[in-house]
C-alpha cells in the first residue's frame, strides 16, 4: 500500500479523500440499481431513464464549475461541492416516486461533475509538470481500490437483500463523502487565477484542446468493454464457465492499482504522452483481437485467451490513462486550468455514455467482427494522437503552460 501513496505533502489527503470518496462510489455502484428497482418499485425502464437524464445534466456542469474554480479557487468551492452532494444524497432512501429519483439523481450527478472538474483544477493547482501525472496516476490506483471495496460492502446489503440494509449503505455513503470533504481541507489553498483580458470561455475557443478532448472521448470507450462487453460476450459466446466473466474485471482492477503509477513515470511531455497513446491504442486492438478468439475452442483454452486479453487490455489502458492524464493538464491555458479541466472531463463524460451503445452494436451485436472493428478503431484513433497532439502543442501560445 505505501507504493501506491504519494509522498508526503499535498497529494496525501487528496489520496485518502480520493480513496474514501471511491469506497462510497462503488458502494452506490452495486446497490442502486436494485435499490430502486426491487424496494421502491420502479422499473428497470425508469431507472435507466433517470440515470441517462441525470447524465445529460451532468454534461453541463463541468465547464462552468471549472470555470468558479479560476474565479474563486478550487480547495473550498470542491469542499462545498462534496459536502451539498453528500447531503443531497441523504434525500435517497426516502425517495418513492420516479419525479423524486430523478430530481435527487440529477442534482447529485451535477453536484458530482462540478466537483470532479474542481478536483482536477486543484491537482493542477498543487502540482506541476510530470508531478501531475504521477498524482492522477496515485489517485486513480487509490479510485481502483476504493470502488472495489465499495463493491464488496454493496455486496453485504445485496446479501441481506432488505430495505434497512440498502438504507444503511447510504448512509454509509454520505458519512465517507462528508469525512473525505473535510480531508480535502488539508490540502494548502490554491490562489484563484488571475483574470486576462481574452475572451471568458477561452477553453472552448481553443480548437487543438478541443480536438484532443474528442481524440480522449473516442479511444476512452475502451473503459466500459471490461465491464459492459466482457460479461454478456463470456457468458453467451464462449464455452467458458459464468465465473469466467469477472476474471477480466479482477486482472483489470488488480493492474491498474498496481501498476498505474510506474506506467506514468515515462510521460514527461506532450510527445511522450501522443506515443503512449498510440500504443496504447496498438495493445488495445491486439486485446479486442483476443477477446474476440476466446469464443473458439474449449472451456480451459477459452480461460486462458480471456486472461492473456485482459493481461494485454490493461497494459494498454494504463498507457492510454497516462498520456492522457498529461494532455489534459500540459495542453491547457495555466490561468484556465479549471475550466480546461472541465471541458476534458465533460469529454470523458460523454464518452462513458455512448460506450455501452457502442458496445451493444460492435462485439455484442456483430460478434468476432465486430471485435475487429472496435480493435481498429483503437489503433486509428491512438495513431492520431501523434499529429493532433503536435498541431494542438504548436497553437499553445508562449507561456501558456
Amino acid at each position: 500500500m505505501r507504493k501506491l501513496l504519494p509522498a508526503p505533502g499535498p497529494l496525501r489527503p487528496l489520496a485518502l479523500a480520493t480513496l474514501l470518496s471511491r469506497v462510497g462510489n462503488g458502494l452506490l455502484m452495486t446497490i442502486s440499481v436494485l435499490y430502486f428497482h426491487r424496494i421502491v418499485g420502479l422499473s428497470i425502464a425508469q431507472v435507466g431513464l433517470g440515470l441517462t437524464v441525470a447524465g445529460l445534466f451532468g454534461l453541463l456542469a463541468s465547464i462552468p464549475f471549472g470555470h468558479l474554480a479560476d474565479r474563486r479557487g478550487p480547495r473550498t468551492l470542491f469542499v462545498v461541492l462534496s459536502l451539498i452532494g453528500a447531503l443531497v444524497a441523504l434525500l435517497y432512501p426516502v425517495i418513492g416516486t420516479f419525479w423524486q429519483f430523478l430530481a435527487v439523481a440529477s442534482v447529485v450527478t451535477v453536484l458530482d461533475r462540478g466537483a470532479n472538474a474542481v478536483r482536477f483544477a486543484l491537482i493542477a493547482g498543487v502540482t506541476q509538470g510530470p508531478e501531475r501525472v504521477a498524482a492522477r496516476a496515485y489517485l486513480r490506483s487509490m479510485t481502483n481500490l476504493g470502488v472495489t471495496a465499495g463493491a464488496g460492502l454493496g455486496a453485504i446489503a445485496l446479501s441481506f437483500g432488505t430495505p434497512a440494509s440498502y438504507r444503511l449503505m447510504y448512509g454509509v455513503y454520505v458519512v465517507l463523502g462528508v469525512i473525505a470533504a473535510l480531508v480535502v481541507l488539508a490540502v494548502p489553498r490554491v490562489a484563484p487565477r488571475p483574470r486576462t483580458d481574452g475572451p471568458v470561455w477561452t477553453a472552448l475557443r481553443d480548437r487543438g484542446y478541443l480536438a484532443v478532448s474528442g481524440l480522449n472521448a473516442a479511444i476512452s470507450i475502451h473503459y466500459s468493454v471490461i465491464d459492459v462487453a466482457i460479461p454478456l460476450w463470456v457468458v453467451d459466446h464462449t464455452n467458458a464457465p459464468h465465473w469466467a466473466a469477472a476474471l477480466p474485471l479482477i486482472v483489470n482492477a488488480a493492474g491498474v492499482a498496481v501498476l498505474q503509477v510506474r506506467a506514468a513515470r515515462g510521460i514527461v511531455d506532450t510527445a511522450s504522452a501522443a506515443r503512449a497513446t498510440r500504443t496504447g491504442g496498438l495493445l488495445l486492438m491486439a486485446s479486442m483481437v483476443l477477446f474476440a478468439t476466446a469464443s473458439v475452442g474449449a472451456a480451459a483454452a477459452a480461460i486462458a485467451v480471456l486472461a492473456v486479453a485482459a493481461a494485454v487490455q490493461v497494459a494498454g489502458e494504463l498507457l492510454q490513462s497516462s498520456g492522457s492524464f498529461l494532455l489534459g493538464f500540459d495542453l491547457a491555458a495555466e490561468h484556465a486550468q479549471g475550466q480546461y479541466q472541465g471541458v476534458w472531463n465533460t469529454s470523458t463524460s460523454v464518452s462513458s455514455m455512448v460506450a455501452p451503445s457502442v458496445m451493444t452494436l460492435l462485439p455484442l451485436g456483430l460478434g468476432v467482427p465486430g471485435w475487429i472493428v472496435l480493435g481498429i478503431w483503437f489503433a486509428v484513433v491512438g495513431a492520431l494522437f501523434m499529429p493532433v497532439v503536435r498541431w494542438a502543442a504548436a497553437r499553445q501560445p508562449v507561456g501558456s503552460r
